[in-house]
């Protein structure tokens, strides 16, 4: 049987940690949900994976 090896690499940009710490300190402050397709829609676009 033959072994296939995938290996994968994930980009974060560099804002990405801050947006999700403001969501987070915002969400406390306020006591509110986050939206979360909004939160789900910008790490989409702050993340990046290459499949080799």
């Amino acid at each position: 049987m033959a072994t296939t090896t995938l290996m994968f690499k994930l980009k974060v940009r560099w804002w990405l940690k801050l947006y999700l710490a403001g969501v987070m300190i915002t969400a406390r402050l306020t006591r509110a949900e986050p939206n979360w397709e909004r939160v789900r829609y910008w790490i989409g676009k702050g993340t990046k994976i290459e499949v080799r």
